[in-house]
């Protein structure tokens, strides 16, 4: 899994306006939070954590942040994370962490693999959730307590669960969609209008072994594009925000835009957990 600087080929994303407002292509509900982490750049590539009572700087460091690294501690805001620092080197695994409610952290991975390594660690003492997909699509998602793992759950999957108490997320599960293969989005009214006709254009090009530009593209359909490339598609996203979602009922608070545009903790991680 590359990181998200490495698949976007630039040393910061470039997000369109449009999207950091919300604009463009119209959105499911069901689908808010893929599309709230696409407007950061993240809709092909996403690792977080959630950790229960612990400071920041002590998730830090059970994520692997040595003393030094933690003198060394910047806070900034998304953007200015994203422009990197001159003494970043590629081994260092990058995340950016702060306080999310009185009693949780979210850590969000820019760069490794580490908070999916240090799952077990950071929930020592308390609780600790991991949700994560890259291009080869979502993982699933983990949830430890004090140490061990105690559920792992599907998020593409109906019913999939493991772990030493595989129905422990249900509660927090009630009433969203798991399930990549529901196709109760094709009749949803809040799906953009143009979607099916794009997407049945889309497959067609594809089978016929076509370049964009090769033949006139509406107007209307150029936002779908652009979703298209971030790896979207109805029944994905709503997973994926299901997931978050799910997070969002254990931890209090979901992701959201106030958190993605303050101001939290970059830090470099270089001792790697083995890695």
């Amino acid at each position: 899994m590359a990181s998200i600087k490495e698949l976007s080929g630039m040393s910061a994303w470039v997000v369109p306006e449009r999207a950091l407002h919300g604009q463009g292509a119209g959105m499911r509900q069901s689908e808010r939070l893929w599309h709230l982490v696409r407007s950061y750049g993240m809709g092909e590539w996403f690792m977080a954590a959630w950790v229960e009572g612990l400071e920041v700087w002590e998730a830090a460091r059970r994520l692997g942040v040595s003393v030094a690294d933690v003198d060394d501690s910047v806070e900034c805001t998304w953007a200015d994370l994203l422009r990197g620092r001159p003494s970043d080197d590629d081994a260092a695994g990058i995340v950016w962490a702060g306080r999310l409610t009185g009693d949780w952290t979210q850590i969000i991975q820019v760069r490794g693999f580490d908070c999916e390594r240090a799952l077990r660690e950071l929930s020592y003492g308390g609780r600790a959730l991991l949700v994560c997909w890259d291009l080869n699509g979502p993982r699933d998602l983990e949830y430890a307590v004090n140490g061990e793992c105690v559920t792992g759950l599907g998020v593409t999957v109906p019913g999939k669960r493991w772990g030493r108490d595989p129905r422990a997320l249900d509660s927090y599960a009630e009433g969203l969609c798991f399930d990549l293969g529901d196709s109760s989005w094709e009749s949803d009214p809040e799906l953009p209008p143009g979607w099916l006709e794009y997407r049945a254009w889309e497959e067609a090009r594809m089978e016929r072994g076509e370049d964009y530009g090769e033949e006139d593209i509406p107007d209307e359909w150029q936002d779908f594009i652009g979703l298209a490339v971030n790896g979207y598609s109805p029944p994905l996203a709503t997973c994926l925000t299901s997931a978050l979602a799910l997070v969002g009922r254990m931890t209090g608070r979901e992701i959201d835009r106030e958190w993605m545009d303050g101001i939290h903790t970059r830090y470099a991680i270089r001792d790697r957990h083995g890695g």
